[in-house]
């Protein structure tokens, strides 16, 4: 009997130590006290109590020191032209780990404890469709990344939205550039790697964010110790969900590697023209200056030059690329209906009469964004830009 009286004293002890420090504390120092030697004959007892305890509401032994994380999945899915699925859910990877770097949980979503119960603390919940580091051919990643505080004995609902994180970008080629460049293999590049784009590739290229470059780079023989010859085709910033198509043309007239750039449209999905060559001479319409050829033909009068209308209001300082617009005296021009780089513009004198009522921006605001094709005198300065000065036709 005295040995049960004592067992009980040790209970009652037990309980008040696991409402102090929690449940699973209390048995690692109930043990290391010497209960486990002390009352061998007993621990049948005493495991049959706690756990009759347990079943017995306003008894239950917790671990006071924890939370619960509840997670719930969502997306935004942009598409335009193009129509793919969305991958799996579940098959998603999802990963806790702690501010200290320990890793909680890593595997996918679907596969995920129902109940993430999890110490208070700090801690850092990231998801991706797929683990993407180097550029490769149909690879869409779609991510979130979160960090949460969890607080003792409450529960935390986390949503996450999952984006596309990196950038996609097709080549397509014309017959004249491939019979050009057939010497060559075009590459494309970011920041963590390279990728071969074949001719007759049609797939899109998924690279990271960031700077990205497209090159033409020389194939040599096998036994050959020469270094390839790399032309640069483009350099540009993209960011995440950018999906561009750029399609590369080589100039029949021009025998150069010299490289211009239109750009025909753009929006989350871009698409490019590409032109490797001179460019036109500015003599027709047809063979009109690029925007980033004036630069070379300043002085030049009496050619056609193409560009698309950006802004207008023009001072010395800065152009107004959004409407409502107060003039129509003047406007600037880019390669791309998206350019709201000053130094990346030309600008443009509007004289009086039928041109200014065609091209002003303050009676046609809907002309902001459409390509025009300008004939005139290219001037070194006009509104402290490069530009057209004066003009004397104009057409879309």
């Amino acid at each position: 009997m005295k040995g049960i009286f004592l067992f009980g004293g040790k209970l009652r002890l037990f309980r008040e130590w696991s409402k102090l420090i929690g449940f699973s504390r209390a048995v690692k120092l109930f043990f290391s006290e010497g209960g486990l030697l002390s009352f061998t004959p007993f621990l049948g007892t005493l495991l049959g109590t706690i756990l009759f305890l347990q079943g017995c509401q306003g008894l239950t032994f917790t671990e006071e020191s924890k939370g619960e994380l509840k997670l719930m999945f969502g997306y935004e899915y942009f598409t335009k032209a193009v129509v793919r699925e969305f991958p799996d859910s579940n098959s998603f990877i999802l990963s806790i780990k702690s501010s200290t770097g320990t890793v909680i949980y890593n595997g996918t979503y679907g596969e995920r404890p129902a109940n993430l119960e999890l110490n208070a603390g700090s801690y850092d919940v990231s998801i991706c469709s797929r683990l993407f580091v180097t550029p490769e051919f149909d690879a869409a990643c779609y991510s979130d990344s979160k960090t949460v505080i969890i607080q003792s004995g409450k529960v935390y609902l986390l949503a996450l939205t999952c984006r596309q994180s990196n950038v996609g970008l097709r080549l397509s080629f014309t017959p004249e550039f491939m019979a050009r460049f057939a010497g060559y293999k075009p590459e494309v590049a970011d920041s963590k790697g390279t990728l071969e784009y074949p001719f007759n590739e049609t797939r899109f290229a998924y690279l990271n964010p960031g700077t990205i470059s497209i090159i033409l780079k020389e194939v040599l023989p096998a036994e050959s110790t020469d270094t390839s010859e790399v032309i640069p085709i483009l350099d540009r910033v993209v960011t995440a969900r950018d999906m561009l198509t750029i399609n590369l043309h080589a100039n029949p007239e021009d025998s150069t590697k010299s490289a211009g750039i239109i750009i025909d449209t753009t929006s989350n999905w871009v698409f490019e023209y590409i032109v490797i060559g001179d460019g036109g001479d500015g003599a027709t319409k047809e063979s009109a200056f690029t925007v980033d050829q004036l630069a070379q033909n300043i002085g030049k009068t009496g050619v056609w030059v193409t560009g698309y209308i950006v802004g207008g209001d023009l001072t010395t300082t800065k152009i107004s690329f959004e409407a409502p617009f107060g003039s129509d005296t003047n406007m600037a021009i880019a390669a791309s209906p998206t350019v709201r780089d000053r130094t990346k513009c030309v600008s443009v004198a509007i004289p009086t009469g039928t041109i200014r009522d065609l091209l002003g921006l303050s009676a046609n605001p809907t002309n902001l964004g459409k390509k025009v094709y300008l004939k005139g005198t290219i001037v070194a300065a006009y509104q402290g830009i490069t530009g057209l000065n004066p003009i004397n036709a104009a057409q879309f």
